[in-house]
């Protein structure tokens, strides 16, 4: 039973590892992306500014930036940076919060079993109750694993398929709709 229950452990484990990997690499790139939105969108507007006032022609520079910061933008959206950052948090912390469930319903078994961790409230093996008990905790924890890792999928899929339709429509919006 002990294998079996650091297995369910591990695996939630791993899932968690992952999601809190995959959520570095996605704050590090929004958080350069949104940076390089800013700059190139004050850049955009204060180089024609600049060159108004030193009495020269701005030229397309301007636009040339601001274009870059639209383009940084559409960057974020199509590959979901800052959202998948968000939904990664998520996921890591409802898959934690699982664990912690299990591992604690686990240890108030094994203190009803007089500390005996695989033992039965008698010192002796487990009865029928108490293995099915433990059973289902453990199913209750691979189950919470398998669903997260499902869910998180099909959110990361809608997204991806909302975000390319966005783009394929003509004059279409790219990123969140606007209620009216």
């Amino acid at each position: 039973m002990r294998l079996l229950r650091a297995w369910a452990e591990q695996e939630a484990e791993d899932a968690i590892d992952w999601y809190l990997r995959d959520k570095r690499l996605k704050r590090i790139g929004a958080k350069t992306v949104r940076a390089l939105v800013v700059l190139l969108t004050v850049a955009g507007a204060v180089l024609p500014l600049s060159s108004a006032v030193a009495g020269r022609s701005p030229g397309g520079w301007g636009y040339v930036l601001l274009g870059l910061a639209a383009g940084c933008k559409g960057f974020d959206l199509v590959f979901g940076l800052s959202t998948g950052w968000m939904r990664d948090i998520r996921a890591a912390q409802a898959l934690r919060g699982e664990l912690n469930d299990v591992r604690l319903a686990w240890a108030a078994d094994t203190l009803r079993a007089g500390g005996r961790d695989g033992a039965g409230t008698d010192g002796g093996p487990l009865s029928a109750s108490e293995l099915e008990r433990q059973l289902e905790l453990i199913g209750r924890l691979v189950t919470a694993v398998r669903e997260r890792i499902g869910t998180e999928t099909d959110d990361w899929l809608t997204e991806f398929r909302s975000t390319t339709q966005q783009l394929h429509e003509p004059g279409g919006p790219v990123g969140p709709a606007v209620p009216q």
